[in-house]
Protein backbone atom coordinates (compact mmCIF):
# COMPACT_ATOMS: atom_id res chain seq x y z
CA UNK A 1 0.00 0.00 0.00
CA UNK A 2 1.00 3.53 -0.32
CA UNK A 3 2.80 5.11 2.78
CA UNK A 4 1.06 8.48 3.32
CA UNK A 5 4.57 10.40 2.39
CA UNK A 6 2.84 8.73 -1.68
CA UNK A 7 0.39 11.29 -1.35
CA UNK A 8 0.17 12.97 -4.54
CA UNK A 9 0.96 16.71 -3.77
CA UNK A 10 -1.49 18.87 -4.89
CA UNK A 11 -0.35 22.39 -6.36
CA UNK A 12 1.48 21.31 -9.55
CA UNK A 13 3.57 23.82 -10.54
CA UNK A 14 5.35 24.99 -7.53
CA UNK A 15 9.04 26.25 -7.83
CA UNK A 16 11.44 24.01 -7.02
CA UNK A 17 15.20 25.00 -5.80
CA UNK A 18 17.45 21.85 -7.32
CA UNK A 19 20.83 21.65 -5.46
CA UNK A 20 23.17 18.83 -5.31
CA UNK A 21 26.19 18.16 -4.34
CA UNK A 22 29.32 16.30 -4.99
CA UNK A 23 29.68 12.57 -4.55
CA UNK A 24 32.50 10.25 -5.36
CA UNK A 25 31.84 8.74 -7.95
CA UNK A 26 33.18 6.35 -10.82
CA UNK A 27 36.04 5.79 -13.08
CA UNK A 28 38.19 3.01 -12.14
CA UNK A 29 37.62 4.17 -8.25
CA UNK A 30 34.66 2.21 -7.77
CA UNK A 31 36.69 -0.91 -8.37
CA UNK A 32 39.53 0.47 -5.91
CA UNK A 33 37.23 1.70 -3.65
CA UNK A 34 35.60 -1.74 -3.39
CA UNK A 35 38.41 -3.32 -3.28
CA UNK A 36 40.04 -1.54 -0.52
CA UNK A 37 36.92 -2.11 2.10
CA UNK A 38 37.50 -5.44 1.07
CA UNK A 39 41.66 -5.25 2.10
CA UNK A 40 41.02 -3.12 5.21
CA UNK A 41 38.84 -5.66 6.63
CA UNK A 42 41.31 -8.64 5.82
CA UNK A 43 41.82 -10.86 8.38
CA UNK A 44 42.94 -14.32 10.17
CA UNK A 45 39.46 -16.43 9.75
CA UNK A 46 37.51 -19.69 9.72
CA UNK A 47 34.51 -20.43 8.89
CA UNK A 48 31.34 -18.42 8.99
CA UNK A 49 29.14 -18.34 12.00
CA UNK A 50 26.31 -19.07 9.72
CA UNK A 51 23.44 -16.74 10.20
CA UNK A 52 25.39 -13.16 10.80
CA UNK A 53 28.72 -13.53 9.40
CA UNK A 54 30.80 -13.92 12.22
CA UNK A 55 33.80 -16.37 13.09
CA UNK A 56 33.95 -20.13 14.57
CA UNK A 57 37.45 -20.51 15.95
CA UNK A 58 38.45 -23.70 17.54
CA UNK A 59 34.48 -24.67 17.69
CA UNK A 60 33.44 -21.67 19.46
CA UNK A 61 31.32 -19.07 18.37
CA UNK A 62 32.94 -15.05 18.28
CA UNK A 63 31.08 -11.81 17.92
CA UNK A 64 34.26 -10.37 15.58
CA UNK A 65 32.27 -9.96 12.20
CA UNK A 66 33.95 -11.60 8.79
CA UNK A 67 35.65 -9.88 6.11
CA UNK A 68 32.83 -9.62 3.98
CA UNK A 69 30.95 -7.60 7.05
CA UNK A 70 33.38 -5.30 7.98
CA UNK A 71 33.57 -4.44 3.98
CA UNK A 72 29.67 -4.18 4.02
CA UNK A 73 29.84 -1.64 6.92
CA UNK A 74 33.11 0.23 5.41
CA UNK A 75 30.94 0.67 2.19
CA UNK A 76 27.74 2.10 4.48
CA UNK A 77 29.57 4.08 6.57
CA UNK A 78 31.50 5.74 3.99
CA UNK A 79 28.79 6.62 1.32
CA UNK A 80 26.74 7.97 4.68
CA UNK A 81 29.34 10.06 5.96
CA UNK A 82 29.75 11.45 2.71
CA UNK A 83 25.68 11.94 2.10
CA UNK A 84 25.64 13.58 5.57
CA UNK A 85 28.40 16.46 4.60
CA UNK A 86 26.80 17.01 1.55
CA UNK A 87 23.32 17.77 3.26
CA UNK A 88 25.05 19.51 6.24
CA UNK A 89 26.61 21.95 4.17
CA UNK A 90 23.82 22.30 1.34
CA UNK A 91 21.15 23.40 4.35
CA UNK A 92 23.13 25.82 5.59
CA UNK A 93 24.19 27.34 2.42
CA UNK A 94 20.93 27.70 0.98
CA UNK A 95 17.10 28.03 3.01
CA UNK A 96 14.74 24.57 2.80
CA UNK A 97 11.75 25.01 0.59
CA UNK A 98 8.42 26.22 1.60
CA UNK A 99 5.99 23.82 2.89
CA UNK A 100 3.52 22.07 0.33
CA UNK A 101 -0.29 22.15 0.75
CA UNK A 102 -0.53 18.30 1.73
CA UNK A 103 2.75 18.47 4.07
CA UNK A 104 2.55 18.62 7.83
CA UNK A 105 5.24 21.13 9.30
CA UNK A 106 8.20 19.20 9.93
CA UNK A 107 11.30 21.43 11.28
CA UNK A 108 11.82 19.48 13.73
CA UNK A 109 15.49 20.29 14.04
CA UNK A 110 15.74 23.38 12.17
CA UNK A 111 18.52 24.92 14.15
CA UNK A 112 20.54 21.50 13.70
CA UNK A 113 21.45 21.23 9.81
CA UNK A 114 23.36 18.14 10.77
CA UNK A 115 19.96 16.41 11.23
CA UNK A 116 17.47 18.97 9.92
CA UNK A 117 17.47 17.44 6.27
CA UNK A 118 17.00 13.63 7.65
CA UNK A 119 13.60 14.05 9.50
CA UNK A 120 11.26 15.56 6.47
CA UNK A 121 7.69 14.27 5.21
CA UNK A 122 6.84 10.96 6.71
CA UNK A 123 8.53 11.85 9.89
CA UNK A 124 6.15 14.04 11.08
CA UNK A 125 3.51 11.42 11.03
CA UNK A 126 5.72 9.19 12.54
CA UNK A 127 6.43 12.03 15.75
CA UNK A 128 2.88 12.50 15.68
CA UNK A 129 2.05 8.71 16.80
CA UNK A 130 5.33 8.14 18.45
CA UNK A 131 4.21 11.62 21.12
CA UNK A 132 0.23 11.61 21.15
CA UNK A 133 0.15 7.48 19.74
CA UNK A 134 -3.13 6.66 17.67
CA UNK A 135 -6.46 8.42 17.75
CA UNK A 136 -5.42 11.34 20.04
CA UNK A 137 -8.00 14.05 18.15
CA UNK A 138 -5.03 16.49 18.77
CA UNK A 139 -2.98 14.35 16.38
CA UNK A 140 -1.87 16.00 13.01
CA UNK A 141 -1.87 12.72 11.02
CA UNK A 142 -4.96 11.88 9.56
CA UNK A 143 -7.18 9.95 11.05
CA UNK A 144 -5.36 9.83 14.17
CA UNK A 145 -2.36 8.34 12.89
CA UNK A 146 -3.65 5.00 11.67
CA UNK A 147 -2.06 5.24 8.31
CA UNK A 148 1.27 4.09 10.13
CA UNK A 149 2.37 0.48 11.42
CA UNK A 150 3.36 0.64 15.00
CA UNK A 151 6.95 -1.01 15.66
CA UNK A 152 9.03 1.85 14.10
CA UNK A 153 7.36 4.83 16.11
CA UNK A 154 6.91 2.42 19.48
CA UNK A 155 10.58 2.19 19.20
CA UNK A 156 11.11 5.99 18.60
CA UNK A 157 9.75 6.53 21.96
CA UNK A 158 11.14 3.65 23.74
CA UNK A 159 14.60 5.32 22.84
CA UNK A 160 13.58 8.39 24.22
CA UNK A 161 12.43 6.89 27.51
CA UNK A 162 15.47 4.78 27.73
CA UNK A 163 17.08 8.09 27.36
CA UNK A 164 15.14 9.58 30.26
CA UNK A 165 14.85 12.49 28.15
CA UNK A 166 11.17 14.51 27.02
CA UNK A 167 9.39 13.13 24.42
CA UNK A 168 9.23 16.50 22.58
CA UNK A 169 8.92 15.99 18.70
CA UNK A 170 12.72 17.40 18.24
CA UNK A 171 13.97 14.87 20.47
CA UNK A 172 11.31 11.92 18.79
CA UNK A 173 13.25 12.92 15.38
CA UNK A 174 16.43 12.36 16.50
CA UNK A 175 15.51 9.04 17.68
CA UNK A 176 13.69 8.45 14.40
CA UNK A 177 17.21 9.02 12.82
CA UNK A 178 19.20 7.38 15.56
CA UNK A 179 17.51 4.15 14.96
CA UNK A 180 16.73 4.56 11.07
CA UNK A 181 20.71 4.58 11.12
CA UNK A 182 21.48 1.56 13.42
CA UNK A 183 19.22 -0.33 11.74
CA UNK A 184 20.51 0.11 8.32
CA UNK A 185 24.15 -0.87 10.26
CA UNK A 186 22.49 -4.13 10.83
CA UNK A 187 20.66 -4.39 6.89
CA UNK A 188 23.42 -4.19 5.07
CA UNK A 189 25.95 -7.21 6.29
CA UNK A 190 22.62 -9.32 6.18
CA UNK A 191 21.98 -8.24 2.78
CA UNK A 192 25.56 -9.31 2.04
CA UNK A 193 25.14 -12.64 3.76
CA UNK A 194 21.92 -12.84 1.42
CA UNK A 195 23.76 -11.95 -1.76
CA UNK A 196 26.87 -14.01 -1.10
CA UNK A 197 24.81 -17.08 -0.41
CA UNK A 198 23.77 -16.51 -4.01
CA UNK A 199 26.24 -15.09 -5.90
CA UNK A 200 29.44 -15.01 -3.60
CA UNK A 201 31.31 -12.65 -1.84
CA UNK A 202 32.57 -10.77 -4.58
CA UNK A 203 29.44 -10.08 -5.93
CA UNK A 204 28.06 -9.58 -2.65
CA UNK A 205 30.42 -6.54 -2.63
CA UNK A 206 28.48 -5.16 -5.96
CA UNK A 207 25.31 -5.50 -4.20
CA UNK A 208 25.96 -3.94 -1.13
CA UNK A 209 27.99 -0.97 -3.06
CA UNK A 210 24.76 -1.13 -5.45
CA UNK A 211 21.92 -0.73 -2.50
CA UNK A 212 24.08 1.99 -0.62
CA UNK A 213 24.44 4.37 -3.87
CA UNK A 214 20.57 3.29 -5.41
CA UNK A 215 18.91 6.56 -5.94
CA UNK A 216 16.46 6.61 -3.43
CA UNK A 217 18.65 4.93 -0.21
CA UNK A 218 18.70 7.72 1.27
CA UNK A 219 15.06 6.87 2.72
CA UNK A 220 17.54 4.40 4.84
CA UNK A 221 19.07 7.33 6.78
CA UNK A 222 16.21 9.20 7.05
CA UNK A 223 13.59 9.36 10.21
CA UNK A 224 11.66 6.72 7.92
CA UNK A 225 11.23 3.03 8.63
CA UNK A 226 12.96 2.03 5.49
CA UNK A 227 16.28 0.46 7.17
CA UNK A 228 14.74 -1.28 10.04
CA UNK A 229 11.82 -2.84 7.34
CA UNK A 230 14.66 -4.04 5.51
CA UNK A 231 16.85 -4.92 8.02
CA UNK A 232 14.20 -7.18 9.52
CA UNK A 233 13.08 -8.31 6.37
CA UNK A 234 16.59 -9.73 4.93
CA UNK A 235 17.05 -11.36 8.62
CA UNK A 236 13.69 -13.36 8.18
CA UNK A 237 15.17 -14.53 4.72
CA UNK A 238 18.57 -15.37 5.96
CA UNK A 239 17.55 -17.54 8.87
CA UNK A 240 15.24 -19.14 7.07
CA UNK A 241 18.19 -20.36 4.41
CA UNK A 242 19.65 -21.29 7.63
CA UNK A 243 17.02 -23.61 8.53
CA UNK A 244 16.05 -21.55 11.32
CA UNK A 245 12.19 -21.17 11.17
CA UNK A 246 11.02 -19.80 14.64
CA UNK A 247 13.49 -16.89 14.02
CA UNK A 248 12.82 -16.26 10.64
CA UNK A 249 8.81 -16.14 11.88
CA UNK A 250 9.58 -14.01 14.65
CA UNK A 251 11.66 -11.73 12.53
CA UNK A 252 8.41 -12.04 9.78
CA UNK A 253 6.01 -10.97 12.41
CA UNK A 254 8.43 -7.59 13.49
CA UNK A 255 8.38 -7.21 10.07
CA UNK A 256 4.83 -6.70 9.78
CA UNK A 257 4.70 -4.44 12.62
CA UNK A 258 6.61 -1.99 10.67
CA UNK A 259 4.71 -2.12 6.89
CA UNK A 260 1.71 -3.37 5.99
CA UNK A 261 4.26 -5.36 3.42
CA UNK A 262 5.68 -7.63 5.82
CA UNK A 263 3.28 -9.71 5.23
CA UNK A 264 4.93 -10.28 1.82
CA UNK A 265 7.38 -12.38 3.95
CA UNK A 266 4.83 -14.83 5.30
CA UNK A 267 3.93 -16.70 1.65
CA UNK A 268 7.50 -16.54 1.02
CA UNK A 269 8.57 -18.39 4.03
CA UNK A 270 5.90 -20.71 3.91
CA UNK A 271 7.29 -21.30 0.28
CA UNK A 272 10.63 -21.46 1.18
CA UNK A 273 10.10 -23.59 3.98
CA UNK A 274 7.72 -26.47 2.03
CA UNK A 275 10.63 -26.72 -0.81
CA UNK A 276 13.17 -27.24 1.96
CA UNK A 277 10.61 -30.17 3.31
CA UNK A 278 9.98 -28.32 6.89
CA UNK A 279 8.02 -30.20 9.57
CA UNK A 280 4.11 -29.90 10.05
CA UNK A 281 4.98 -27.80 13.37
CA UNK A 282 7.32 -25.53 11.60
CA UNK A 283 4.54 -24.55 9.05
CA UNK A 284 2.47 -23.87 11.36
CA UNK A 285 4.60 -21.91 13.19
CA UNK A 286 5.24 -19.82 10.10
CA UNK A 287 1.83 -19.30 9.22
CA UNK A 288 1.11 -18.23 13.19
CA UNK A 289 4.10 -15.80 14.11
CA UNK A 290 5.06 -14.78 10.99
CA UNK A 291 1.69 -11.98 10.28
CA UNK A 292 1.17 -11.92 14.16
CA UNK A 293 2.43 -7.88 13.44
CA UNK A 294 -0.08 -7.15 11.10
CA UNK A 295 -2.86 -9.50 12.57
CA UNK A 296 -2.43 -7.28 16.38
CA UNK A 297 -1.92 -3.79 14.73
CA UNK A 298 -4.88 -4.49 12.77
CA UNK A 299 -6.93 -5.31 15.76
CA UNK A 300 -5.95 -2.74 17.74
CA UNK A 301 -6.68 -0.43 15.23
CA UNK A 302 -9.92 -1.99 14.87
CA UNK A 303 -10.73 -1.39 18.80
CA UNK A 304 -9.69 2.38 18.31
CA UNK A 305 -11.29 3.39 15.64
CA UNK A 306 -14.20 0.52 14.97
CA UNK A 307 -13.71 -0.79 11.85
CA UNK A 308 -11.00 -3.18 10.66
CA UNK A 309 -9.92 -1.26 7.70
CA UNK A 310 -8.70 1.94 9.86
CA UNK A 311 -5.16 1.49 7.55
CA UNK A 312 -6.80 1.72 4.55
CA UNK A 313 -9.00 4.47 4.95
CA UNK A 314 -6.43 6.62 6.54
CA UNK A 315 -4.47 5.62 3.33
CA UNK A 316 -7.10 6.78 1.09
CA UNK A 317 -6.79 10.44 2.29
CA UNK A 318 -3.32 10.52 0.13
CA UNK A 319 -5.21 8.86 -2.82
CA UNK A 320 -5.62 5.74 -4.67
CA UNK A 321 -4.81 3.66 -7.87
CA UNK A 322 -6.31 6.58 -9.87
CA UNK A 323 -4.62 9.13 -8.13
CA UNK A 324 -1.17 7.05 -8.01
CA UNK A 325 -0.73 5.66 -11.43
CA UNK A 326 -3.78 5.91 -13.55
CA UNK A 327 -3.19 10.10 -13.61
CA UNK A 328 0.54 9.39 -14.35
CA UNK A 329 -0.32 7.20 -17.26
CA UNK A 330 -2.44 9.36 -18.91
CA UNK A 331 -0.47 12.22 -17.85
CA UNK A 332 2.88 10.45 -20.00
CA UNK A 333 0.41 9.26 -22.88
CA UNK A 334 -0.79 12.36 -23.79
CA UNK A 335 1.04 14.99 -22.50
CA UNK A 336 4.43 14.19 -22.54
CA UNK A 337 6.14 17.38 -22.99
CA UNK A 338 4.33 18.06 -19.56
CA UNK A 339 5.51 15.22 -17.66
CA UNK A 340 9.44 16.01 -18.88
CA UNK A 341 9.14 19.80 -18.77
CA UNK A 342 6.29 21.01 -16.57
CA UNK A 343 6.06 20.37 -12.82
CA UNK A 344 9.77 19.19 -11.83
CA UNK A 345 8.29 16.79 -9.57
CA UNK A 346 6.96 14.81 -12.23
CA UNK A 347 10.94 13.53 -13.15
CA UNK A 348 10.52 12.01 -9.81
CA UNK A 349 7.68 9.97 -11.00
CA UNK A 350 9.90 9.34 -14.28
CA UNK A 351 12.87 7.58 -12.16
CA UNK A 352 10.02 6.13 -10.29
CA UNK A 353 9.01 4.24 -13.36
CA UNK A 354 12.09 3.76 -14.87
CA UNK A 355 13.34 1.99 -11.39
CA UNK A 356 10.23 0.10 -11.83
CA UNK A 357 11.07 -0.90 -15.23
CA UNK A 358 14.72 -2.02 -14.36
CA UNK A 359 12.80 -4.01 -11.25
CA UNK A 360 10.44 -5.80 -13.28
CA UNK A 361 13.03 -6.94 -16.32
CA UNK A 362 15.31 -8.87 -13.35
CA UNK A 363 12.50 -10.79 -11.75
CA UNK A 364 13.25 -13.95 -13.98
CA UNK A 365 16.56 -14.10 -12.94
CA UNK A 366 15.82 -13.52 -9.08
CA UNK A 367 13.48 -16.60 -9.66
CA UNK A 368 16.57 -18.52 -11.56
CA UNK A 369 19.38 -17.10 -9.15
CA UNK A 370 17.85 -16.96 -5.68
CA UNK A 371 15.85 -19.09 -2.88
CA UNK A 372 11.74 -19.29 -3.46
CA UNK A 373 11.19 -17.62 -0.51
CA UNK A 374 13.53 -14.51 -0.97
CA UNK A 375 12.54 -14.61 -4.88
CA UNK A 376 8.47 -15.01 -3.94
CA UNK A 377 9.79 -12.28 -1.52
CA UNK A 378 10.73 -9.96 -4.32
CA UNK A 379 8.38 -10.14 -6.91
CA UNK A 380 5.77 -9.36 -4.46
CA UNK A 381 7.47 -6.44 -3.54
CA UNK A 382 8.20 -5.67 -6.99
CA UNK A 383 4.80 -6.52 -9.07
CA UNK A 384 2.04 -5.01 -6.20
CA UNK A 385 3.77 -1.38 -5.65
CA UNK A 386 4.59 -1.33 -9.45
CA UNK A 387 0.84 -2.21 -10.11
CA UNK A 388 -0.61 0.05 -7.60
CA UNK A 389 1.65 3.12 -7.42
CA UNK A 390 4.24 5.45 -9.10
CA UNK A 391 4.57 8.07 -6.24
CA UNK A 392 7.32 6.63 -4.15
CA UNK A 393 7.59 3.76 -6.25
CA UNK A 394 11.71 3.96 -6.12
CA UNK A 395 11.81 3.91 -2.07
CA UNK A 396 9.30 1.00 -1.82
CA UNK A 397 11.58 -1.02 -4.20
CA UNK A 398 14.61 -0.60 -1.43
CA UNK A 399 13.39 -3.97 0.20
CA UNK A 400 13.90 -5.69 -2.73
CA UNK A 401 16.67 -7.91 -2.29
CA UNK A 402 16.27 -10.18 -5.02
CA UNK A 403 16.89 -7.42 -7.58
CA UNK A 404 19.68 -6.00 -6.16
CA UNK A 405 21.04 -9.24 -5.54
CA UNK A 406 20.79 -10.17 -9.55
CA UNK A 407 22.26 -6.33 -10.87
CA UNK A 408 25.23 -7.14 -8.26
CA UNK A 409 25.95 -10.27 -9.84
CA UNK A 410 25.46 -8.96 -13.35
CA UNK A 411 28.04 -6.13 -12.84
CA UNK A 412 30.85 -8.73 -12.14
CA UNK A 413 30.18 -10.05 -15.76
CA UNK A 414 33.45 -9.68 -18.12
CA UNK A 415 30.70 -7.70 -20.70
CA UNK A 416 29.75 -5.04 -17.39
CA UNK A 417 33.35 -4.89 -16.17
CA UNK A 418 35.03 -1.50 -16.79
CA UNK A 419 32.93 1.62 -18.24
CA UNK A 420 29.65 0.18 -18.11
CA UNK A 421 30.14 -0.69 -14.81
CA UNK A 422 31.44 2.55 -13.78
CA UNK A 423 28.87 4.63 -15.74
CA UNK A 424 26.41 2.62 -13.47
CA UNK A 425 27.79 3.62 -10.35
CA UNK A 426 28.46 7.29 -11.29
CA UNK A 427 24.82 7.69 -12.52
CA UNK A 428 23.84 5.80 -9.37
CA UNK A 429 25.94 8.38 -6.94
CA UNK A 430 25.02 11.05 -8.79
CA UNK A 431 20.88 10.74 -8.28
CA UNK A 432 21.26 9.72 -4.78
CA UNK A 433 23.06 12.72 -3.72
CA UNK A 434 20.64 15.34 -6.14
CA UNK A 435 17.45 13.20 -4.22
CA UNK A 436 18.70 13.65 -0.54
CA UNK A 437 19.60 17.26 -1.12
CA UNK A 438 16.16 17.54 -2.42
CA UNK A 439 14.49 15.84 0.26
CA UNK A 440 16.60 17.64 3.09
CA UNK A 441 15.22 20.90 1.28
CA UNK A 442 11.75 19.61 1.79
CA UNK A 443 11.26 18.94 -2.25
CA UNK A 444 8.56 16.77 -3.03
CA UNK A 445 10.96 13.37 -2.79
CA UNK A 446 8.62 10.99 -0.82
Amino acid sequence: MADPGGQPAPGFGSAAHPASGPFPAAGDGVDRAISAAARLTTGPATAPLATFGCRVERGWPTWRPSTLTLAALAIAIGTRVILWLVTWVSLRALPRLGYYPAQLPDAFLAGFPALDGWARWDTAHYVAVARLGYGDPTSPSPHGGVGFFPLYPMLMRGLVEVAGVAATPAALAVAGIVIANVAFLFAIPLVARLAADHVGEGAARQVVALLCLAPFGFFFNAAYSESLFLALAAGALLAARRNRPWVAAGLAGLASGSRLFGLALVPALLLGAWRRGASRRDLLATAALAPLGAVVTTVYFWVETGTPFAYFRAQATWGGWDDHLRAYVTLFTRHPGEALGGDPRHLVIVLNVLLGVVAVITLPAVWRRLDPATALFTTLIVVVHAGFTWVSLGRYLLPAIGVWVVLGEVLTRPRWRGWPRDLAFATSAILLTLLTVLFSHGFWVV
